[in-house]
């Protein structure tokens, strides 16, 4: 009779020989019918996945594990992670998130680095914008997030999307932001710092709109700082 060792120890060689790792199914619930759902761009989907992984709320296993799972053979991403798998960006496209998991999202952390994008392309080296989001529809089924770390895969952030009943605490953006007026009606804000050389501009301009909203966040106590990206002074201090 095989024992535990054993079927661990042939779990490896069912796997060489095409027949997925034995443990891999019970991790994997049964995928939905909506791509995306519940939120419109799949690509925002996927951002959320990356969270939920990084803290450890569900468990995709490897890149590895993934794809066996949902190609019902061995891979060899060595060989295979040049290109996207699109039966795994189907299967993560579709893959179920309860109201339970989503509540538990308290930051929205968009960065080319996020860890799903290896599942579905191992090797990708971030010169396309197959993972670029369109826009944040949806992001309202996370009503905890509390902080926002916008380093890019996004044009532009309307800030407008993420207003009260979000308690946004911190917000670091190295993306575009969009109707900066919005930020005097986040009351929960503590910290705010963008690169971005437009923002710059505007904000140590004394008499632009933009600049004043700063200065009332400032007089509040929230911690602001605005950095250009690119300028022909290299010496040019923050805003703060």
């Amino acid at each position: 009779m095989l024992k535990r060792r054993d079927l661990v120890a042939a779990g490896g060689v069912l796997a060489t020989l095409g027949w997925p790792r034995m443990a891999s199914a019970s991790r994997y619930p049964t995928s939905g019918d909506t791509p995306g759902a519940p939120f419109d761009d799949p690509n925002l989907k996927l951002a959320i996945l990356s969270s939920l992984i990084d803290k450890r709320l569900i468990d995709l296993g490897t890149p590895q594990q993934l794809a066996e799972h949902v190609l019902g053979r061995h891979v060899d991403l060595e060989k295979e992670g040049y290109q996207p798998i699109p039966a795994v960006r189907a299967y993560l496209d579709r893959y179920p998130l309860t109201p339970e998991l989503l509540n538990q999202i308290d930051e929205l952390v968009l960065d080319g680095g996020n860890s799903v994008y290896r599942y579905v392309w191992f090797f990708w080296d971030g010169e396309n914008d197959i993972f670029d989001i369109k826009n944040l529809a949806g992001i309202e089924h996370c009503p905890n997030i509390k902080g926002l770390d916008l380093t890019s895969m996004i044009g532009t952030v309307d800030l407008r999307d993420l207003l009260p009943p979000f308690k946004v605490e911190t917000i670091s953006a190295g993306v575009a932001l969009s109707n900066i007026p919005a930020l005097l009606d986040m009351p929960s804000l503590r910290s705010v710092r963008i690169l971005d050389d437009q923002l710059y501009e505007e904000v140590t301009t004394p008499e632009h709109p933009n600049r004043q909203v700063m200065e009332v966040l400032k007089a509040r106590g929230v911690s602001v700082w605005v950095h250009w990206v690119s300028s022909y002074d290299e010496n040019r201090p923050a805003y703060q």
